[in-house]
């Protein structure tokens, strides 16, 4: 491959890259705080408009639903806000999740500290989130610089004839 092919794969691979990192993006929220040990509030921001969402409760350490699962209907903003009745002494690690209708996920959210003082957990469970356009953005660098290594290999390599 010459120089001009693949400075033009490299950039058309650059682009297609480019154009995934804005789709990692998710723009769903979903956030559980609580001011008592005795319910967790769920916010949903940025969710289908006026439409039904199912949400899930689940407790981190056991997987076992800490509620029944409810059905909420978002406003015209895709919002919504929840009061559940969950013992926060019992179940201080919470994951919750919002669902499509047809059953797929729209987001997940894990918290293991909430502000309610008398039921602060003693393990503390760190929260992660994505790093898809960090990742992408690190693969794109590493494929340049071997397609600059590749490119000065060849021309540093002289064959003895």
């Amino acid at each position: 491959m010459g120089r001009k092919p693949l400075a033009k794969f490299l950039l058309v691979l650059a682009g297609l890259l480019a154009l995934a990192v804005p789709a990692a993006n998710a723009a769903e929220t979903l956030v559980l705080t609580c001011t008592v040990c005795t319910e967790v509030i769920v916010t949903g921001k940025g969710l289908p408009g006026s439409e039904q969402v199912r949400v899930s409760l689940v407790d981190v350490k056991t997987g076992g639903e800490v509620a029944d699962q409810f059905y909420v209907d978002t406003d015209e903003n895709g919002a919504f806000v929840k009061k559940v009745p969950v013992d926060l002494t019992k179940h201080p690690s919470l994951e919750s999740t919002v669902w499509k209708n047809d059953g797929g996920v729209l987001v997940v959210a894990a918290h293991s500290r909430f502000t309610a003082a008398p039921c602060e957990p003693k393990e503390v469970l760190s929260f992660t989130g994505s790093n898809t356009p960090l990742l992408l953005g690190l693969g794109l660098v590493l494929l340049v610089a071997g397609g600059l290594l590749v490119r000065g290999s060849r021309r540093a390599y002289r064959p003895a004839h």
